[in-house]
């Protein structure tokens, strides 16, 4: 199914507003009474989306009041966590679209039904991976792998096939450091490994197959960073490289670097995801810290005080080496009793506290499994100013 071409919108904000005549006094747009078309549970989010999109919300209210029932929900919840960029520009019959090929995809292949609604509401639904341009991807990647899918049942079995057709399709170069977008990368036929992750995630969410994107920010083996896929597959998360295939989910040419990588962070479209480690929770989007799917980490925690109290809000930046100096991995913040925890992979880390004017600092070995504390104090700057390459690698 196709969404239909849009209607003026003028005549639909007409016949809608007199449909709204009288309605029951809750959340409007624009003289429409929402909750004939939006669930209650998105009302103040979406009428929040449709105010901050300024001269668009015309368009997305085209988009709310022409949605068929089935699709509302889904409807909802894409506007609701909509980043601002898309709010201003993104089109009805763009949104329309895309909810209704996520439900025929749904309806298409045997594991569409297995997924819960809310992964694929987070991790199917959304037309938007990274940075990359807000394309119409759906219809043509559907349409594409949907010959090299059909008689497979298994969800492992067509996550390896969409990764082989992306395979053929992308190899690695890199390019500039802005996102190119699906279709970009698809005619160049190359991409670095964060473009590389936006086709091969494109191309399993077209399909109904939950991804989402995975990075780390610095590797602690070796100098650079990557990107790839994590995939829910019957139930779990897994992993893999963004077109790159294999044989086997949980299998990449990165094997033995994940697995000793200090952090892993995985996007969440919305709020985060219940039962995962939240590393931060944006108004639209969330992160989490995924680095238990990779190793058995262990826990660092730290207390920051200041003039014998809790430094509440304290920035804390934990940082490893690579390139040859000392690069920030992860900032958390202290809360209101000064203390701020996160699950890091074994290793060696520099973390320090504060600001420029008052800051402390400590070299930590985290192990896994094992907790451990460390306690920083904002009284006074501390006077060693050497050489912290030597130091971290001696562990003075």
């Amino acid at each position: 199914m196709r969404a239909r071409s849009s209607p003026a919108l003028l005549s639909v904000l007409a016949i809608a507003a007199a449909l709204a005549i009288g309605g029951c006094g809750g959340t409007e747009y624009a003289g429409v009474e929402l909750s004939h078309y939006v669930p209650g549970k998105y009302l103040d989010a979406v009428a929040a989306s449709l105010e901050r999109a300024g001269d668009n919300g015309p368009e997305l209210l085209d988009a709310v009041i022409r949605t068929p029932e089935p699709d509302r929900e889904a409807l909802a919840f894409l506007v609701a966590n909509l980043p601002s960029v898309d709010l201003a520009t993104v089109t009805a019959d763009f949104l329309l679209e895309t909810v209704s090929l996520g439900r025929e995809a749904r309806e298409r292949f045997p594991w569409g039904s297995t997924v819960p609604h809310d992964i694929y509401l987070q991790y199917v639904l959304p037309p938007r991976v990274s940075q990359e341009p807000l394309e119409n991807w759906r219809a043509y990647l559907l349409d594409e792998l949907t010959p090299r899918l059909d008689g497979l049942s298994s969800m492992e079995e067509a996550a390896l096939e969409v990764n082989r057709w992306c395979g053929e399709h992308v190899g690695f170069k890199p390019t500039q450091r802005r996102d190119q977008g699906v279709f970009e990368t698809l005619a160049s036929g190359y991409g670095r490994c964060e473009e590389m992750m936006i086709v091969h995630i494109a191309a399993c969410r077209s399909v109904g197959i939950p991804a989402r994107e995975a990075w780390t920010p610095y590797w602690t083996t070796c100098d650079n960073n990557h990107a790839w896929t994590e995939l829910w597959v019957d139930g779990d998360w897994h992993y893999t490289g963004a077109c790159e295939p294999r044989d086997a989910l949980d299998d990449a040419w990165f094997n033995d670097r994940v697995r000793g990588a200090a952090l892993v962070l995985s996007s969440v479209y919305g709020a985060a995801t219940p039962g995962e480690e939240i590393y931060r929770e944006e108004e639209r989007s969330s992160l989490v810290n995924s680095i238990s799917h990779y190793a058995e980490p262990g826990t660092l925690s730290v207390v920051v005080t200041e003039r014998g109290a809790p430094s509440v809000d304290a920035p804390v930046t934990i940082s490893v080496w690579n390139f040859g100096a000392l690069r920030a991995i992860a900032r958390i913040n202290t809360d209101a009793s000064g203390s701020a925890a996160l699950s890091l992979g074994g290793g060696g880390y520099f973390v320090c506290a504060g600001s420029p004017e008052s800051y402390d600092w400590s070299l930590v070995e985290v192990r896994p499994r094992e907790r451990v504390d460390i306690e920083l104090t904002l009284d006074d700057v501390p006077s060693f100013q050497g050489d912290f390459r030597l130091m971290y690698e001696k562990g003075e």
